[in-house]
């Protein structure tokens, strides 16, 4: 809690909320929000593969290599990160989507094998992409976007469609779409009740001080 609540940067023009709900009483999700000199807004969401000590050892690795990165191109951040991960040895995979925008609500975002952003009840398509982790060097597409000031971009990590219910059903993805209509807290806490089994972290950003 105390690692991801210092990567939690004040965002002048831009309304940004976050859950995280870990499932045990060390995570291994993670989120890091970076606003650039030029008014636009960096936010990545991640979940590195294990649990306990060693996967918080590895984010907190991956938010040290984030606050030393300079570029806010979400595609060189995920190349860049990933380049971090291959050199300290076999850590397992981490996956993660990257997004930058600007104030006028146009955006990039990247994917390493990571669930796609939303907004507002859709889901923007993502061509598929390799976690971070597995080979060096790799490269991430750019997608682009655009957020009016009446939408809200979702990212969120998989304790959200892996939350099972007492009967054992899935939540799954088919509910997302709707969900993501939803405030970060209601995302979050909306799967928690269904049926947590999985860290649950979810991060909304909205163009506009709301």
């Amino acid at each position: 809690q105390l690692l991801l609540a210092s990567a939690s940067r004040p965002t002048p023009g831009f309304t940004v909320d976050s859950v995280y709900l870990p499932a045990s009483e060390v995570g291994g999700d993670f989120f890091f929000v970076s606003p650039a000199s030029d008014g636009s807004l960096t936010a990545i969401l991640g979940d590195v593969s294990g649990k306990g000590l060693t996967a918080a050892m590895r984010v907190a690795m991956i938010l040290g290599a984030l606050r030393r990165e300079t570029s806010h191109n979400p595609a060189d951040i995920l190349a860049s990160l990933n380049n971090v991960l291959i050199a300290q040895g076999q850590l397992g995979f981490t996956t993660a989507c990257c997004v930058r925008i600007s104030l006028d609500g146009n955006f990039t975002f990247a994917n390493a094998g990571h669930i796609a952003p939303f907004i507002s009840g859709r889901e923007i398509d993502s061509p598929s992409s390799l976690p971070l982790g597995i080979e060096k060097d790799q490269s991430y597409e750019l997608i682009y976007g655009t957020l009016r000031p009446d939408e809200r971009l979702v990212l969120l990590s998989d304790g959200v469609p892996e939350a099972r219910s007492e009967s054992g059903e899935l939540f799954g993805f088919d509910r997302l779409d709707p969900l993501s209509c939803l405030t970060a807290n209601e995302i979050a806490h909306t799967a928690k009740l269904f049926g947590q089994e999985d860290d649950i972290t979810v991060l909304t950003i909205v163009v506009g001080q709301h």
